[in-house]
């Protein structure tokens, strides 16, 4: 089964959920971050500004995506991958942000997601990639 089929199926009741959910999710981001940097003193325009840099730039994918798919005809699954990134970078993001106010998260959600902010950031070889993903697969019995 190639990329192109899986990807291509994939249907949240319409295409605006390609623009919506990271959108939506940046918002949720953003507000986390505040609040979270507000209630510890740690409010600073500068990392502010950096942050929706950040944004905005996500926001440009996202922009141009939708105008290649649309403009070129390029296949609706490019679009789908530049949103699922976003998506998953933003879920990574908002779990921090919980995390630092306090909120619980789930131990296998929690190790999900600091191996996916490593791979992002370039933290790990191609071996210890590949050591994190055998490790998400087994479950440790303690």
């Amino acid at each position: 089964m190639d990329a192109e089929f899986v990807l291509s199926n994939i249907n949240f009741a319409g295409e605006e959920w390609k623009f919506t959910i990271p959108v939506a999710l940046m918002i949720i981001d953003i507000l986390t971050g505040v609040i979270h940097a507000w209630a510890t003193g740690h409010l600073k325009s500068y990392r502010m500004r950096e942050g929706l840099m950040k944004k905005f730039a996500e926001i440009s994918i996202l922009v141009i995506g939708v105008l290649f798919e649309c403009g070129l005809g390029l296949p609706t699954y490019i679009l789908s991958l530049f949103s699922i990134y976003i998506i998953l970078m933003e879920l990574v993001s908002i779990c921090e942000n919980l995390k630092k106010m306090g909120i619980p998260i789930p131990a296998f959600i929690d190790k999900a997601f600091s191996s996916m902010d490593k791979i992002q950031k370039g933290d790990l070889t191609d071996e210890e990639i590949e050591q994190l993903i055998q490790s998400l697969k087994k479950p440790k019995k303690d």
